[in-house]
């Protein structure tokens, strides 16, 4: 399959992406994948920061985009919006699948070898390894898209944009998993499979 890894960003995560595109270089000798970043910072010059990192860390086949949106819009709307950056990107390109993989999460190389086997072997829309559960205190899904694979079907038919009668960001990842499983499409959750994900903090 060919596979574009497309993820935001933002320089309030700079504590993590130098060690997480290390981990994407080495991700990328076991199976290789193009990389899509879109940085929401509030002025391009973090981009170029992110570049030196790359450059350092030999990661091939990237590209950086820039989403240009207001200082003061709220976090779920820059990570959606950038997300529809990387899906039109996607759809424009002949990718089989999407890898949203945070950038503050370590995880082992072989992840997305073992996250095609388990999708081809189930024609699966979605596959969602995430082993950061949490309980929810209410009944919204975790769908967090920390690290998850998803299919070019899935992207054909649904995006990351507000749609009415929706009107809040922050329910991005669960809306889009409803979307998915109300248009007949499948998703399986397999806990533990990859392991461990470090989930960076500092």
């Amino acid at each position: 399959m060919k596979i574009l890894i497309g993820t935001p960003i933002h320089e309030v995560k700079d504590y993590a992406i130098p060690r997480w595109l290390e981990n994407v270089a080495k991700l990328q000798q076991k199976y290789p994948a193009d990389l899509l970043l879109v940085d929401n910072s509030d002025n391009v010059e973090y981009v170029e920061k992110v570049k030196g990192y790359c450059k350092k860390y030999k990661v091939k086949n990237y590209d950086i985009k820039h989403l240009k949106i207001g200082k003061w819009q709220p976090s779920p709307e820059k990570i959606g919006r950038s997300r529809e950056i990387i899906r039109e990107v996607f759809l424009a390109k002949e990718y089989d699948a999407w890898f949203s993989w945070e950038c503050d999460q370590i995880i082992p190389t072989n992840t997305l070898n073992v996250l095609i086997k388990i999708m081809s072997s189930g024609n699966y829309s979605m596959v969602h390894p995430n082993s950061l559960s949490r309980e929810m205190p209410t009944d919204e899904p975790n769908a967090n898209f920390g690290c998850c694979l998803i299919h070019r079907k899935a992207l054909e038919k649904h995006s990351f944009m507000l749609t009415p009668p929706d009107d809040c960001w922050a329910s991005g990842e669960a809306r889009f998993k409803k979307q998915v499983l109300a248009a007949g499409g499948t998703y399986i959750e397999i806990y533990g499979i990859i392991k461990p994900i470090y989930h960076l903090d500092k």
